[in-house]
């Protein structure tokens, strides 16, 4: 068997994880999960008592940028000029589209999920601007963009390699793929970093490996170390319940205190993200990661 990614014949099979067959890449670290009939459903994620929650819990848009998408737009206004069109796939609510429309871009969003995007479009404002179209949809109608962001999508993929080549078929001559995942050097892993949450897990040598298979040049990828989110997220596994009634591992009990704990958080993000940075940078320097990481990939010149 072959690597997905870098096409080395160094995969091994692991231990299973429940009925999921688990196999992993000695060359570039690619790993994924495999079930006949693991592919995901719109529905799995719009009934899903953590997406749900992640609506309910948002008092502003903002709550929502992370680490990549800081990342993504310090990219972006280097290099492109406002009224750049781009494409934001697996938007969500679109609060990323709403972001970049702040700034003067041309965005729109794209999500299966159609309970997310009906409240970006009526509680963001956000109109037609997100939509649950298919990327075919998008391609038949001649749409192409000069950036494409793809934010913490590949991993819930079981053909990964499939979607992103069509998404790639979306990018103008030279336009830009912003790839985000969680990365599988991470320091501590979370239990929704396994099925059927996420089938996929990647390093950033290995979605390297998929995007130069796909006529992609990388220009940069940098991986995140965050103590705070590790905290966060470490904190959260003893306020859910101890069942799979969420895809991220269980749902979480007590509701109105972890809405106003997570609500707390938010709020908390970027004073606490600013205190732990030495702490953060030195983790970095030592080689311990947590919990994102991002590549930036230009679309290859056809040569005639």
């Amino acid at each position: 068997m072959a690597c997905n990614c870098c096409g080395s014949e160094k995969v091994v099979e692991l231990d299973a994880y429940k009925d999921y067959r688990h196999f992993r890449c000695e060359g570039c670290g690619y790993e994924n999960f495999v079930r006949s009939d693991s592919a995901i459903a719109a529905d799995l994620y719009e009934n899903d008592a953590d997406y749900i929650d992640d609506l309910n819990v948002l008092t502003s848009s903002d709550d929502l940028i992370l680490w990549h998408h800081l990342k993504a737009i310090k990219f972006i206004q280097s290099k492109f000029q406002s009224n750049t069109t781009a494409l934001d796939v697996g938007c969500f609510n679109g609060f990323f589209v709403k972001k970049l429309l702040s700034l003067g871009y041309d965005a729109q969003g794209v999500d299966f999920n159609k309970s997310a995007i009906a409240y970006g479009q009526e509680k963001l404002g956000l109109g037609m601007r997100i939509s649950a179209q298919t990327l075919e949809e998008l391609f038949v109608q001649g749409k192409r963009f000069d950036v494409i962001t793809l934010f913490e999508v590949l991993e819930h993929l079981p053909d990964a390699k499939t979607f992103l080549g069509d998404v790639t078929r979306l990018l103008k001559e030279s336009g830009v793929l912003i790839l985000s995942t969680p990365n599988n050097k991470m320091c501590w892993r979370p239990i929704l970093d396994y099925p059927p949450h996420h089938l996929s897990r990647f390093t950033t040598i290995s979605l390297e490996g998929y995007l130069s298979q796909l006529g992609m040049n990388t220009l940069y990828s940098a991986e995140q170390m965050s103590s705070y989110e590790l905290v966060r997220h470490y904190v959260g596994t003893f306020f859910r319940a101890k069942d799979s009634a969420s895809l991220r591992g269980g749902e979480f009990r007590h509701k109105k205190l972890t809405t106003m704990l997570r609500r707390g958080m938010n709020k908390m993000r970027k004073v606490l993200g600013v205190l732990l940075t030495p702490i953060d940078k030195l983790l970095h320097l030592f080689g311990v990661r947590y919990i994102s990481q991002i590549v930036v990939a230009e679309k290859r010149a056809i040569t005639k």
